[in-house]
């Protein structure tokens, strides 16, 4: 099997991806030739050959985690070898699938997609059997996201040991997974959200300089701050995934309204009324203009600079890759689709083998022993052979 796969887009709200397939593979058709030679052995661009090829045993290939329509631009099939019955099938698809997407560390997350290949027989009728002599190619018109082995995609394949995908009938089902390892670009929430956040926040420093008993100014400038920093939050709605948990830009903004709001608890602190004896709350703390300008300014040094010094730092190390998940470890951790194709469900835990496979110009492949512990639902990932 080897295929050329183009992503078109993820739909982090949907926790969806779309992509353009390119798919070949061969099986051996049972029967084909005995009927080839029931037929005289026709050549290979008569009718009787194509109606032989069209009329032949098939894997019936599915992809399972299709979330809307498939959509077939191209489907021929046509033998290789008509006296043992070797099929070629080029299938070229456009599908939306569906996937769980890792978004803790959104916008500088990395996800590991993947196309869940099955078939409608068992798997006393049909296995996946990788095939490195076939080289397949990830490509990305998704502008927000790069790939990464692009050129060397994962294929995923569980062995026969495996129990297999369990149906409610009781049958086994194999399956196999063409993986896509995306790495979101981060720039525009960089350049959009992020540093403008920081330059808000960093312009809080100017309350320190307009005396205190401009009480009016002071309020204008932290409120319309505030204000601010809140309308990017309306922004960035339809932009950031809805999870049940934070993500690094929700904590980025969260902590920054936290620093805005501290700061119009200071001046309302430190307000003082020339009109109004009993405005001045600093003389209840016996601080002098003088002191409540040092204060103000280790209020600064202490929330305002750490917190822009901090999201800088997080930029850094995200521009570098230093902050980005492993994908080995969202290949061997991270997702549920491994231990389903291994047979894990209600009744029984998976077990046996699955091969990690580097088409291309790499052609390298590891066989990985997946063991589940079922007394203390541990899951370990053991290396056991490498090519």
């Amino acid at each position: 099997m080897s295929w050329e796969l183009i992503l078109e887009s993820i739909n982090d709200a949907d926790e969806q991806f779309s992509v353009e397939l390119d798919l070949k593979y061969t099986w051996i058709a049972r029967g084909f030739a005995r009927d080839w030679k029931a037929a005289g052995s026709p050549a290979a661009n008569t009718p009787e050959m194509a109606e032989l090829v069209r009329g032949c045993w098939d894997p019936k290939l599915r992809i399972a985690n299709v979330a809307d329509r498939e959509e077939v631009a191209s489907d021929f099939t046509l033998c290789l070898d008509p006296s043992q019955g070797r099929m070629h099938r080029y299938t070229k698809i456009r599908l939306t699938c569906s996937e769980t997407l890792e978004l803790h560390r959104f916008p500088f997350d990395r996800q590991l997609l993947a196309i869940q290949l099955t078939t409608y027989r068992d798997t006393n009728e049909v296995v996946f059997v990788p095939y490195e002599g076939r080289s397949s190619l990830n490509k990305s018109r998704a502008g927000r996201w790069k790939l990464h082995n692009g050129p060397s995609p994962l294929f995923v394949v569980p062995s026969t040991d495996s129990r297999g995908l369990i149906a409610t009938s009781g049958r086994a089902y194999h399956r196999a997974f063409i993986t896509i390892e995306a790495e979101r670009d981060a720039n525009w929430y960089i350049t959009h959200f992020i540093l403008p956040h920081c330059v808000i926040i960093a312009m809080n420093v100017n309350v320190t300089l307009i005396s205190r008993n401009e009480v009016a100014d002071r309020n204008s400038v932290t409120l319309t701050l505030l204000l601010t920093a809140v309308a990017f939050q309306f922004l960035l709605v339809s932009e950031v995934p809805k999870k049940n948990y934070q993500t690094i830009l929700d904590w980025v903004m969260a902590t920054g309204l936290a620093v805005q709001l501290v700061t119009c608890l200071l001046v309302f602190l430190n307000a003082d009324n020339p009109h109004n004896e009993e405005w001045d709350r600093s003389a209840f703390y016996s601080l002098t203009d003088a002191n409540v300008f040092v204060v103000e300014l280790v209020f600064s040094l202490v929330f305002i600079v750490p917190w822009v010094a901090g999201n800088l730092l997080l930029v850094t190390l995200a521009k570098c890759g230093l902050y980005a998940a492993s994908f080995d470890r969202l290949v061997q951790f991270g997702q549920g689709w491994l231990q389903t194709a291994m047979g894990e469900d209600e009744h029984g835990s998976c077990s046996g083998t699955y091969t990690l496979i580097r088409s291309g110009k790499a052609r390298t492949a590891s066989l990985v022993r997946f063991v589940k512990d079922g007394a203390s639902s541990r899951t370990s990932a053991e290396p056991i052979l490498a090519a």
